[in-house]
């Protein structure tokens, strides 16, 4: 099938994926794209740079024009930018990130385009969360979920599933983390400990909104100087979200997470939805959702 696909994903100031799920993602997409014929262009970019390289790659006249463009956006003013700037000008699949903006713009995208997004159901994730930490959290006990940037729409919704499925008897402790990185977990950490630091009550689970989240959060934990508190964090159970093979899944493995949620590559999912548009006409969903699943598998039952 002779189609140019173009994926623009968060990275760093390199260029460089900003963590393995966003590499997953990229692999995915090369690797599906080509199964299924497509041309798959990669670029990975911080904040508003995404939009910079985007309108770089469609004004490039000398390479095959772009058929589909598959982004995570770095933040919805982002994404609105991106909507604005290629409507009627070619496909879009927005992953991971959505607003009703996207909504907005199906009836008129323009003709024989494809649009829609394609994102991990968040709220889905929270209450699988939710129920691992409750499986192992005792009456009267307390948390620390270490959160992902609030300007994000995953992070919010996150929480919102956590809080509506978690118990009522075990309090919640919150911190954000402005990244999703092990860096910002270490920091989020910090923040709320040197409140929390004259306090005598027990912490009974870390719970990351990210696998590299709760990991800085627990690397974090282990330097405390309070003896009393570095061995009630040294007790606290650590939870996870992504479970990418190579860190997330291992760290679960290796007994450092006692659980996570696997979230399964958005671009998975966006490449069949395009494969099945262009290839049978089929009319491509406004909103899909990726798999999921909590790891080990069981670890959402109830005791």
């Amino acid at each position: 099938m002779d189609k140019t696909l173009f994926v623009l994903l968060l990275g760093d100031k390199d260029g460089q994926p900003v963590d393995l799920y966003q590499d997953l993602m990229q692999q995915e997409a090369r690797s599906m794209g080509a199964a299924a014929g497509f041309s798959v262009e990669v670029a990975c970019a911080p904040g508003f740079d995404q939009y910079r390289i985007l309108r770089k790659r469609l004004a490039d006249t000398a390479s095959s024009p772009v058929d589909a463009v598959l982004t995570e956006p770095a933040s919805v003013s982002t994404m609105e930018l991106m909507l604005k700037n290629l409507k009627g000008r070619t496909g879009l699949v927005v992953l991971n990130c959505w607003d009703p903006l996207v909504e907005g713009y199906v009836s008129d995208w323009g003709a024989g385009l494809p649009i829609g997004a394609v994102s991990t159901p968040h709220a889905e994730v929270g209450e699988i969360q939710a129920q691992q930490v409750s499986a192992v959290v005792p009456q009267g006990g307390a948390v620390l979920v270490v959160a992902g940037p609030s300007r994000s729409s995953s992070a919010p919704e996150r929480f919102k599933g956590f809080r509506s499925r978690f118990r009522d008897d075990v309090e919640v402790h919150e911190t954000e983390g402005g990244e999703w990185s092990e860096a910002a977990g270490i920091l989020a950490f910090n923040s709320w400990y040197g409140v929390f630091k004259s306090r005598h009550e027990e912490i009974h689970a870390i719970v990351g909104q990210s696998d590299d989240l709760a990991v800085g959060a627990f690397e974090a934990s282990r330097a405390v100087s309070n003896p009393d508190h570095a061995s009630m964090f040294a007790r606290a159970k650590l939870f996870g979200v992504g479970c990418c093979p190579g860190y997330g899944r291992d760290r679960v493995d290796d007994g450092t997470l006692h659980a996570s949620v696997v979230l399964q590559p958005a671009t998975i999912r966006a490449v069949e939805l395009l494969k099945e548009f262009w290839g049978s006409g089929r009319t491509m969903p406004t909103r899909s959702f990726a798999e999921i699943a909590p790891y080990p598998a069981g670890s959402a039952d109830r005791p």
